[in-house]
């Protein structure tokens, strides 16, 4: 995911800071603010000693996201490549496209669906918004406007099982 304040370009710096003893015995990663996962997602990579994950966040959309890409990674794929084979038929109709994104922007923000079309929702206005921002209002909706991009890769298959 694209997320503002992610902590990608920090990696080396932060690997760096680590205790040099962290490849010699097991140990558990504790993650507070997760948000896009580059911190995470590079401990897991990078040390074999890593024993056991905790990631938390307060932002519940981006949690359920994680717990659906571990739960259901299979059925999530499936409803971001509909999402995605959609977006991408509105490609030389931009107000249709428009349209379609503040359409799945409102679903997003009714909560009504399960965690599966929610995380589904969720991918797609993060790769289809303005800049991959998550910024919601004083109701907790998302209020973020369509993003210039053509062809978004919405559904990253190969990553989201790796993440699983």
């Amino acid at each position: 995911m694209k997320w503002a304040g992610g902590k990608t370009q920090l990696l080396e710096t932060i690997h760096n800071s680590l205790p040099k003893d962290i490849y010699e015995s097991k140990f558990t990663y504790v993650e507070p603010f997760v948000g896009s996962g580059a911190v995470l997602f590079s401990m897991i990579n990078n040390f074999s000693t890593l024993d056991r994950v905790v990631i938390n966040d307060i932002n519940s959309d981006s949690i359920n996201c994680y717990f659906t890409i571990k739960d259901n990674v299979t059925h999530l794929i499936s409803e971001l490549k509909e999402l995605e084979f959609k977006y991408y038929t509105f490609k030389d109709k931009p107000e249709d496209r428009k349209e379609f994104y503040y359409l799945k922007r409102s679903e997003f923000n009714s909560r009504n669906c399960d965690i599966i079309i929610q995380s589904s929702l969720f991918i797609f206005l993060n790769r289809t918004c303005f800049n991959g921002l998550y910024r919601v209002n004083r109701n907790n909706n998302f209020n973020v406007p369509i993003g210039s991009y053509v062809t978004p890769q919405i559904c990253d298959s190969k990553n989201l099982f790796f993440c699983k």
